[in-house]
């Protein structure tokens, strides 16, 4: 038994005399190094059943530097492969198997005869380490051959071994038993085909036709009009999260069935692409891809424009809701894969890394401009510091973009086609800097100004063509040439122009500063932009609308009613106002707006802080009579009042008015309206 394992020793010994004699052999000596990468060349020769290597690299910072054989271009590939990694403090030259793009899996193999080092140094900032190996593959290397091209997979780092790459790549080296130098190619690129821009693409364009069937293709009443969820009542505990479901109608659910489908599928897609890779490695990249999806959608609902009113047959201000969504659950998304990364990766490095070739660092900064965002969009933080909140929102945009299409190409390519409508929509809304009137001041009550735009061709075609309840985005640039607020517009009595009614909701606010600015002036020069919305139902088909509003919400109400005046379809009667106010004298707000109301429209008026019934004079000479308190919605919206008539309701004003109207409405089967300006 002695005299065999001797006999073993000794083979084993004289192999590995004969493969250093190779590596130190007059031929190889002779063979010229070429190189694989600006800073690393490699020297081959291939010796009787085995080839010997010499790298060597000039980089002055390295402190490792790492080559191997590789099935692809992959650093990670499957079965495991090797890697050959130098030490430039100690010099050594071992085996390591990659495993794992993560450091935890990358292992020092346990059996390190697979390679034979001759010789390994650090001079003067040049590493160079020299081995060889059997051409036959062993449990972790792939086979290499005489005149066959294989890919070689070589790094270096700046930092103690281990540690993430500093440079990486790949190359393919044709091996020869000749002496001269190999030939070397281009190695096919590692990164992975991924296929989240088209699917979420395919995703848009079956929302795009679903929209334009539902809008165009008959009346769709149950998926334009019907919602699934009742709305909740005040006292319900969970009435701040029901409240928003409760205006989801079925189309719009339609639209989340399809956003799961999407997601579901980017799943799927990015599981089958990177068969093989580690759970933390899987799922750090399905959440970055649908990131990714969030952020090629979260653009469209704020390019503002009528593309939407044609596609889904809704304004801005109605797709506003998803952006918010799509915000919020995009944040979440790249929380967690960052938390999936953070474990593994140094996250503030500026090194590509993985298959992907992504850049942590950029990662990183995008994450936090855009939960930066949406920590601001908070609604109480948005709603006290509005302009802050919208000017910080938009350059956080910006920078979270750049950093996000530079963090990987992927999200170059998927945010193209948003960036390119987005872009478009821009370039559209910049017509309102060239809408600039001279606006009339009318001050009529306290804290509210009413602004009327001059009669003049592009005012008249707004009053007669704009769409019932229609808003624009005003500026007053005597107060901020970049303040941009939207405000609904009023058609004039004479349909001629149109106004608006800005009230100041607390001192320092826009509306404060527009009032006191009208206070001085009776002249204001304003720029306008618009005009945006449409209602949700189709006034046309209706033999009763009932509008209920409270305060400066009666604005919208008044411009339906306004440009209808001439329209004969209308009976008389039709519309039915029911208006609620704190004070008598916030009776006139829109006073020069308002009266006469037309004879197709009827109105009760309550003023909420009366004890008893009373009047207010108007300009027009007319008693505005009101009555104290207000309105009960069981006696002004109920099945017997309107006994076989088709009905709406529009409501506009505070949350808890338009909250109970909405509750009283659905309770009996009526299409609900609700104008909000949740900005």
């Amino acid at each position: 038994m002695r005299m065999w394992t001797a006999r073993v020793l000794s083979l084993l010994g004289i192999a590995s005399l004969a493969a250093a004699d190779a590596c130190a052999s007059a031929s190889f000596n002779a063979t010229a190094s070429v190189a694989i990468s600006s800073s690393i060349a490699v020297r081959s020769l291939v010796v009787g059943a085995e080839a010997c290597f010499q790298v060597t690299c000039t980089e002055a910072s390295a402190q490792w530097v790492s080559i191997g054989f590789a099935a692809s271009s992959k650093m990670v590939n499957s079965p495991i492969t090797n890697a050959i990694v130098f030490t430039s403090t100690s010099a050594s030259v071992q085996l390591y198997a990659l495993g794992d793009y993560s450091a935890s899996g990358i292992t020092l193999q346990g059996d390190q005869s697979a390679i034979t080092v001759a010789h390994a140094s650090s001079v003067n900032g040049v590493a160079s380490f020299t081995f060889s190996r059997a051409l036959a593959s062993s449990s972790a290397d792939v086979a290499l051959t005489d005149g066959g091209a294989t890919t070689v997979l070589w790094a270096y780092g700046t930092s103690a071994w281990p540690a993430y790459h500093a440079e990486r790549g790949a190359a393919r080296l044709v091996l020869s038993s000749a002496v001269g130098p190999a030939q070397v190619f281009a190695a096919a690129s590692t990164v992975v085909t991924t296929y989240t821009v088209i699917i979420v693409a395919a995703a848009f364009v079956t929302l795009v036709a679903m929209g334009l069937i539902a809008t165009h293709a008959g009346e769709w009443r149950i998926i334009n009009h019907k919602t699934l969820l009742a709305p909740p009542s005040a006292s319900h505990v969970l009435d701040t999260v029901l409240r928003p479901l409760a205006d989801v109608k079925v189309g719009e659910w339609l639209v989340v069935t399809v956003y799961i489908a999407m997601l579901t599928i980017i799943g799927a897609s990015i599981k089958h692409q990177f068969v093989g890779a580690s759970v933390n490695r899987t799922a750090s990249l399905v959440t970055g891809h649908l990131a990714l999806s969030h952020l090629m959608l979260l653009l469209l609902p704020v390019a503002r424009g009528k593309h939407w009113e044609l596609a889904f047959g809704i304004g801005p201000e109605r797709i506003l809701k998803f952006h918010r969504a799509l915000g919020r659950v995009g944040v979440v998304l790249m929380l967690v894969h960052l938390l999936l990364n953070v474990v593994n990766t140094n996250v503030t490095t500026s090194t590509a890394v993985g298959t992907q070739e992504a850049v942590p660092l950029y990662g990183f900064l995008a994450f936090l401009a855009f939960a930066s965002m949406g920590l601001i969009a908070f609604e109480p933080i948005r709603r006290r510091w509005y302009e802050a909140f919208l000017y910080f929102h938009r350059v956080a945009a910006l920078a979270g973009i750049v950093l996000a299409m530079l963090h990987s190409t992927a999200v170059v390519y998927g945010m193209i086609f948003p960036l390119v409508i987005y872009g478009l929509s821009a370039l559209g809304r910049l017509r309102a800097f060239f809408n600039r009137f001279e606006a009339t001041v009318d001050a009529n009550a306290h804290d509210t100004v009413t602004l009327l735009l001059p009669s003049t061709t592009k005012t008249k075609h707004w009053a007669a063509s704009m769409n019932p309840c229609a808003f624009f985005y005003v500026c007053v640039p005597s107060i901020s040439a970049t303040e941009w607020h939207p405000f609904s517009a009023i058609v004039s009595p004479k349909q001629d122009s149109i106004g608006f009614c800005i009230k100041a909701p607390k001192k320092g606010s826009f509306g404060d500063k527009v009032c006191h600015a009208a206070a001085a002036s009776p002249t204001l020069t304003v720029l306008v932009g618009g005009p945006y919305g449409k209602l949700s139902v189709d006034i046309a088909k209706y033999d009763r609308v009932v509008m209920v509003c409270g305060g400066v919400g009666v604005t919208p109400m008044l411009s339906l009613v306004n440009q209808s005046r001439d329209d004969k379809r209308h009976r008389d009667g039709k519309f039915v106002l029911h208006w609620v106010v704190r004070s008598p004298s916030d009776l006139l707000m829109a006073d020069s707006l308002m009266h006469p109301l037309p004879h197709h429209a009827t109105s009760k008026l309550y003023v909420s802080t009366a004890t008893a019934a009373g009047s207010a004079r108007s300009l027009s000479g007319e008693d505005i009579s009101f009555v104290p308190g207000r309105p009960v919605l069981d006696e002004i919206l109920n099945l017997e009042r309107f006994l076989g008539e088709k009905v709406c309701v529009l409501a506009c004003g505070p949350p808890s008015l338009v909250a109970d109207v909405q509750r009283q409405a659905y309770s009996l089967g009526f299409a609900f309206h609700k104008e909000v300006f949740a900005f």
